[in-house]
């Protein structure tokens, strides 16, 4: 009898076991493609170990600006930009919990420009579905995602379900498979230059008070989170015609200055000084076009050599 019943438990997790898997299959199938525009996760978690000397977060901002293989043709500096469409300070703290299971980089990179982000962007299904399924994952679910998206958050197949009419063998395949490397690193060239910068620089409306103090909050865990494991932070601001009043960024750089230990960098206003022009070098008043991602990638490479001694003295 009690033969039995051990084999009829040990069947019954076997089917448990078999149905999570079949279902965790399903799941990655189903799941569209990502390998640009931000939360490129699998080809993320494809590089080696410890493999990087920064990291950087962030949204587009971040994405279209930074090309790491730039960087390290200039610099030698190995790094990845791990940013999302419009992500949140949330988000980035998340995503950073996440990267430090794979990565010990010397120095974390947070483009600034997410402190006057509302506090839901419109991209939330996006930036965390592709993180990989865990504690992160589900507390950012909890803490920075919109009520009604946590569902498909939990579990990919709310989502991505209905797509099975038209994802392809070769398509779920890959998403079975374990993805490549990728060249980019998370870099997503934006192709065009834009139209009536002779009109820049534009000015972005701040967020209310209570919200960026929120914002500020989830920068102080990141940078909490970086110093206990000996990381540097650095906030840094990008080369943009779309700009924060001054005001504003003076705010901002009392507040990081009050956190210790953080490097702070404004550049948004330095565009000319690093050899960048509004009538070629943009693709929207906010985003670099991609031959001068490259080029500001190069500048930044001898940038963070100057001026972050932690990555000064890397062979």
């Amino acid at each position: 009898m009690k033969k039995r019943v051990f084999k009829e438990i040990g069947f019954s997790l076997l089917f448990i076991l078999l149905a999570l898997l079949l279902i965790g299959a399903a799941s990655r199938a189903l799941k569209p493609e990502r390998n640009d525009y931000g939360a490129v996760w699998r080809a993320f978690l494809a590089e080696e170990k410890d493999s990087m000397d920064y990291l950087y977060l962030g949204s587009s901002y971040a994405y279209c600006d930074i090309s790491p293989a730039a960087v390290q043709a200039q610099s030698g500096l190995c790094g990845y930009c791990m940013a999302g469409p419009e992500q949140t300070m949330g988000i980035s703290y998340w995503y950073l919990r996440e990267c430090l299971k794979t990565q010990s980089p010397r120095a974390v990179f947070i483009e600034g420009t997410a402190l006057h982000f509302e506090e839901y962007q419109g991209y939330t299904q996006v930036n965390l579905a592709y993180m990989p399924m865990g504690l992160n994952r589900i507390a950012a679910a909890f803490t920075v995602a919109e009520p009604e998206l946590r569902t498909g958050i939990l579990f990919d197949l709310y989502f991505y379900h209905d797509r099975w009419k038209e994802v392809g063998v070769q398509e779920a395949w890959r998403g079975i498979m374990p993805a490549p490397c990728s060249e980019l690193r998370g870099f997503t060239p934006a192709d065009g230059v834009a139209e009536n910068m002779d009109k820049a620089p534009f000015t972005r409306a701040p967020q209310p008070d209570a919200v960026y103090e929120k914002n500020l909050a989830w920068l102080q865990k990141t940078v909490d989170l970086c110093k206990r494991e000996g990381i540097t932070p650095v906030v840094i601001f990008h080369p943009t015609y779309s700009q924060l009043p001054a005001e504003t960024y003076d705010r901002i750089a009392q507040d990081v200055a009050a956190m210790n230990g953080v490097l702070y960098f404004d550049l948004s206003r330095s565009a000319e000084d690093i050899g960048l022009s509004p009538l070629t070098d943009y693709f929207d008043a906010g985003h670099l076009n991609a031959g001068a991602a490259e080029r500001f990638s190069r500048w930044l490479g001898n940038f963070m050599r100057e001026n972050v001694p932690v990555l000064g003295d890397v062979e």
